[in-house]
């Protein structure tokens, strides 16, 4: 049996509080450190001149996974890496980085090497993390619903805007309303993920919200689409603001690439007599007109 030059550094690998072992070109071990002992409760004599096939203390799966994956490295030289749950010699479960690669001696002898890394306290921090992250997350949400506040944008949801427009509507002051929408919101999600998208919504509520005076309501209606409820405002009003919020568009808000992103706005003004629904259907309208005629415009019904 090859016992590879390598095993002169056993003293050294003893120090070493990690398992770590060695395989000669046949797969066979050759060294394993008193980490790797102790770890697996075993002794190297036991398992001197074995292949990974035999050791009876790793489940079945795993020993044919690590043969086939030891044969690979050992042809190819890389290093490959892995996380396992290892059932420890007191019965319980550790999750530990597992990682091997294949190595050739100056005589050209072939082995390989590998080191476990018991990382278990590392990984039950990051679970607690991610369940309490969780847990904030829902929180968060909770507030915002109970807010109607919108969690992503943190304008006004479709629900506030719709209680706000019958208060407006059975009052005698009158109002006029814009409905915007995000060119070409479906290739942005497309192109670059979702989480992009989002990061457009944020960046274009962000301008929907400096561009409107405080007495005004922006909402997210739906999806990229976005309505501004103007007070007390006549039709001209709501026109210069759909213009401040185009022109703020244009200039901040870009995709991931660089590319502008551009908004098209429809305007409209309650005339007293009519539903507030209806006022809301023609400034959608308009919206659609102007998305019909080229985007980045505004257009009145």
């Amino acid at each position: 049996m090859n016992t590879l030059k390598t095993i002169e550094l056993g003293a050294i690998f003893n120090s070493i509080p990690n398992p770590i072992f060695i395989k000669d070109e046949n797969l066979q071990f050759v060294f394993v450190n008193k980490a790797y002992e102790k770890m697996f409760n075993t002794k190297m004599k036991y398992i001197l001149g074995k292949t990974v096939l035999d050791l009876e203390y790793l489940a079945e799966e795993h020993r044919i996974f690590y043969q086939n994956e030891d044969m690979e490295l050992m042809r190819s030289g890389k290093t490959k890496h892995h996380v396992f749950d290892y059932l420890y010699k007191e019965k319980e479960m550790h999750t530990c980085l597992y990682w091997s690669s294949g190595f050739v001696q100056k005589d050209g002898d072939r082995g390989l090497i590998g080191v476990i890394v018991d990382i278990n306290k590392q990984s039950k921090k990051i679970h607690a993390l991610r369940k309490r992250m969780r847990i904030i997350d829902s929180e968060k949400k909770e507030i915002a619903k109970k807010n109607k506040i919108d969690a992503l944008t943190r304008l006004y949801t479709r629900g506030t805007f719709d209680e706000a427009l019958q208060k407006l509507a059975s009052s005698s002051g009158g109002f006029s309303c814009i409905l915007l929408d995000v060119d070409h919101f479906k290739r942005v999600n497309d192109t670059f993920g979702h989480a992009a998208g989002d990061a457009v919504l944020r960046a274009f509520a962000a301008i929907v919200q400096k561009c409107s005076r405080k007495r005004d309501m922006a909402c997210r209606y739906g999806g990229e689409e976005f309505v501004v409820l103007l007070p007390g405002s006549k039709l001209d009003v709501a026109i210069m603001a759909a213009e401040r919020i185009r022109r703020g568009v244009l200039k901040h808000v870009h995709t991931p690439d660089g590319k502008r992103v551009t908004t098209s706005a429809g305007c409209s003004e309650y005339i007293p007599g009519e539903s507030a629904a209806f006022a809301v259907q023609r400034a959608d309208k308009a919206l659609y007109m102007a998305k019909q005629s080229g985007r980045n415009r505004i257009c009145v019904v």
